[in-house]
């Protein structure tokens, strides 16, 4: 596949077609051979993800790779048993073995009375252009000249003492979900990115910071030399450091770091951490969970949405709806498997969220800041200490310290912890800085109080 490497999205668009038409070949009969074998209902799952990354390194290009990867997912169902095979052979010939192998592994299993396809009703027969699908002719010499571009806009500052690197990623994959409902369906979709990490040096030692792009049309990246000058300014904003005094102390989470924190309250909101009773918003529904001035939406139908689609992995059509009303919760995360185990319907999110969003308020981060007088704005939080069973929060932290709604240093070693039940209850504000970046999409979440430790 060496002179693959060279192969444009255009050009991978092109061969995928072949590969589509392959793949649903390969389905429908798939899908007979299992109901020749027996099986009541059946379901299958594929994709092929083609395309290029780059790095580049103090300006010489480092890494070069050509990436593909196949993947065929097989579920039977005979009955209430269930047989589940997985393969990255895309042939005829494995096909046929790996259905084989789920009618065999489906005679051993127990029978799962909640097991079985999402009810044919529910199935997609809507298809928005969700404009997900971008390929253009992007080469690889024009992916290096633009990470080159973007490391030696961060490496103008002499205070800048190395690069880790700059990326450059374009891939577009084309994925396909059919049943034996008689339903199919299939995605297209393209994502690029460049990054750029640096190390800065201080009386401390090296500190390093970074920053990325990405979009699903590469028209909608960030221009290469703001990506260097953003990198470059998050790190040289880290050089004046100091010390934060323990205690408790208001602290907001970054637009970066508030989509972790939202994600924590949304996986105590998927149906598996609720029928297995390991949420801290178990029996939640119709009560306030955030303060009253809290808005979240879920809308899978975002023009080039990184979580937008019309439909979830077990084919059920998905909607735009309310998760937090005036802070209080009307919906969960659920499969068609999940909803089942709970005695309720599929809100269409087998295999996870699509576009969620949180509404700010008309306020700026440095309005916030000012609102607020004095406390920290985290920049990073690592470690494992979050459990969404009791809700306990625990993390080593770094970021900036502020007074009277002013920066003064940067402050790392940090010790951050509260409980996320009542620490969503203590937010008093999110400002207007969207982070577009992810398929949560928030600004920066300020919260009343956290014990702060250095």
């Amino acid at each position: 596949m060496a002179s693959d490497k060279h192969l444009t999205l255009t050009q991978i668009a092109e061969q995928q077609a072949a590969t589509e038409q392959q793949l649903r070949l390969m389905v429908q009969v798939a899908l007979q051979q299992a109901a020749e074998a027996g099986a009541e209902q059946s379901e299958i799952w594929c994709y092929n993800t083609v395309g290029n990354s780059i790095e580049v390194r103090q300006g010489e290009l480092e890494t070069l790779e050509f990436n593909q990867d196949s993947h065929f997912g097989i579920n039977v169902y005979f009955g209430q048993r269930k047989g589940t095979v997985s393969i990255n052979d895309l042939t005829e010939a494995a096909v046929h073995k790996g259905v084989q192998a789920a009618c065999e592994i489906a005679s051993f299993t127990e029978p799962d009375p909640y097991s079985g396809l999402a009810d044919k009703m529910l199935m997609a027969t809507e298809f928005k252009d969700l404009q997900l699908d971008h390929p253009n002719d992007l080469t690889i010499p024009h992916m290096v000249e633009s990470a080159r571009q973007c490391e030696a806009k961060a490496l103008t500052d002499s205070r800048i003492k190395q690069s880790e690197g700059a990326s450059s990623y374009s891939h577009r994959s084309v994925s396909l979900y059919a049943n034996s409902h008689g339903f199919i369906g299939t995605n297209h979709t393209t994502r690029f990115s460049l990054s750029n990490s640096v190390i800065a040096e201080t009386d401390n030692g090296m500190i390093r910071d970074g920053y990325y792009t990405i979009g699903r049309d590469v028209a909608d990246l960030l221009p290469p030399e703001t990506v260097g000058e953003q990198a470059a300014s998050r790190v040289l904003n880290k050089l004046v450091q100091g010390k934060v005094p323990s205690g408790n102390h208001p602290v907001i989470f970054s637009a970066e770091l508030a989509r972790g924190l939202w994600s924590h309250m949304l996986s105590a909101l998927k149906g598996a951490a609720l029928y297995q009773r390991a949420s801290f918003l178990l029996d939640k529904k119709e009560q306030l969970i955030l303060p009253e001035f809290v808005q979240i939406e879920e809308d899978p139908f975002i023009v080039k949405g990184f979580g937008s689609g019309n439909y979830d992995s077990d084919g059920v059509a998905t909607r735009k709806r309310d998760i937090v009303v005036d802070g209080v919760l009307k919906d969960y995360f659920l499969s068609s498997y999940s909803a089942r185990r709970l005695g309720l319907q599929t809100t269409g999110n087998a295999g996870g969220i699509h576009n969620v969003l949180v509404k700010p308020m008309d306020l700026s981060l440095q309005e916030m800041m000012k609102q607020l007088g004095s406390g920290l704005l985290l920049t990073e939080v690592m470690g494992q200490g979050v459990n969404t069973v009791t809700g306990n929060y625990s993390r080593g932290a770094s970021g900036y310290w502020f007074e009277n709604g002013e920066i003064k240093h940067f402050a790392q070693e940090l010790t951050i912890a509260g409980n996320l039940e009542q620490m969503l209850k203590n937010i008093v504000a999110i400002s207007n800085d969207v982070d577009l970046r992810s398929s949560i999409l928030t600004g920066s979440v300020a919260i009343e109080g956290m014990m702060v430790a250095s």
